[in-house]
């Protein structure tokens, strides 16, 4: 087995630990599983072990057991029952970087040759397909095919001011596919010109990175970078927090190049264009919440442009959620933990759909394809009534009049039934 490949960083961090145990009670795979073996508190103190058994020295004076072979193959199914939502960063007294150290573990995991959890195809998708979900990337505009034909010029252009980089998830998941579809709306209603990159879009990395396969990133990075760099871009513009993440944080890191363009969430931009007043907006009397998405919120900084673009829609009722902010419970669907333990996923979710149901909100807001995603198709399973919404369906509801109306109608509808049954 190689060494343990942790930084010198990453290795004071973890004899700084002071296991006061802050971090078990925000994880929200232990919050549903009630097994510290999953959280950041018991992977720093497993990593102690394994790190102490590869040196002779440090287990002589620390007086420390070498760990078992049965105890590290546990350890590698452990360290992937993780959302990577970063909260156990955000509680921790002496600035942790718990998040970032699980990664580094993964990796480790990765090229000790332990047994990984099954994850199905989506690792040779990856490699073979560069997307998450298919083993070519022919199909990644596919979700382009029922719009008006003026938007088929959009994937031709040679050059584009702005490319929108649509990400996996909204490029091949049917339930996400109005994301995008409200993007390109949106776009034109404001008059931008802008472009996409079609099939020479590929995946960010991020699941790479989760997988513990960063190394292969650097591929994606240069192809995604100098394709938008031959689109002549001045702005490049991430509808997914996670991509968003990768471009700001990974990619300048990787490519060792300025990146000649700007890199800017969909929620910053879209407000930078309501203040502009390039899309008006229709009023809309109804309750709503928002969700914090884990890559926006925690990775990336973004609080306060989805609740600014809220709180611009005169009519709404805005209600926060118990745990906001900083300290918004995860969907479950971040990690690559849908990958490997499905059944978690589905836990969390239910959890965080018992929280959008205590605000009494007809409409949940977020600013992420797989938060949609994951609690949209779990609400549905478990027969809620409130709407799940991206917050680019809502702006490009409130932006055609009649859309606003019939969309208001439905509510309606669904409040009277729901008052009645």
């Amino acid at each position: 087995m190689k060494d343990l490949e942790l930084s010198l960083k990453q290795m004071i961090e973890i004899d700084g630990c002071t296991r006061c145990g802050e971090c078990i009670q925000r994880c929200p795979v232990f919050m549903v599983t009630n097994d510290q073996r999953v959280t950041a508190f018991n992977a720093l103190e497993t990593t102690k072990d394994w790190s102490i058994c590869k040196s002779w020295f440090r287990k002589f004076f620390l007086r420390r057991n070498k760990m078992g072979d049965e105890r590290l193959k546990d350890f590698s199914q452990e360290v992937y029952q993780c959302t990577l939502c970063g909260h156990c960063e955000v509680v921790c007294p002496v600035n942790i970087h718990s998040k970032d150290i699980r990664i580094a573990l993964r990796k480790n995991i990765m090229k000790s040759g332990l047994e990984l959890p099954f994850s199905g195809p989506i690792l040779e998708n990856l490699k073979n397909g560069r997307n998450v979900a298919y083993p070519t990337n022919n199909d990644r505009l596919l979700w382009l095919q029922n719009m008006p034909k003026i938007f088929r010029h959009s994937s031709r252009k040679v050059n584009a001011e702005v490319v929108y980089f649509v990400g996996c998830v909204a490029s091949f998941f049917p339930v996400t596919y109005s994301i995008p579809q409200a993007m390109l709306f949106l776009l034109e209603k404001a008059k931008v010109d802008f472009g996409l990159l079609g099939p020479e879009e590929w995946c960010c990395g991020w699941p790479l990175i989760g997988m513990g396969q960063e190394e292969m990133v650097y591929e994606f990075a240069k192809h995604n970078i100098e394709t938008v760099k031959a689109m002549g871009a001045k702005t490049l513009v991430c509808g997914c927090p996670s991509c968003y993440h990768v471009w700001e944080n990974v990619y300048p890191r990787l490519y060792k190049k300025d990146i000649p363009f700007e890199v800017i969430h969909s929620t910053d931009y879209f407000l930078k264009l309501l203040k502009e007043e390039r899309i008006p907006l229709h009023s809309l009397e109804a309750t709503v919440t928002y969700h914090d998405p884990c890559d926006l919120g925690r990775a990336s900084g973004i609080y306060e442009s989805p609740r600014e673009i809220i709180q611009m829609i005169s009519g709404l009722s805005f209600v926060e959620m118990r745990n906001h902010g900083r300290h918004a419970t995860c969907c479950g669907g971040g990690g690559d933990l849908e990958m490997f333990f499905p059944n978690l996923t589905r836990e969390i979710a239910a959890r965080k759909i018992g929280e959008i149901e205590e605000t009494r909100a007809e409409i949940v807001l977020s600013a992420c394809q797989q938060c949609k995603r994951t609690i949209s198709l779990n609400a549905k399973k478990m027969k809620k009534k409130f709407k799940v919404l991206d917050l680019l369906e809502f702006l490009l509801i409130l932006s055609d009049p009649m859309r606003a109306l019939t969309f208001e109608n439905l509510l309606q509808k669904s409040s009277s039934s729901e008052k009645s049954s």
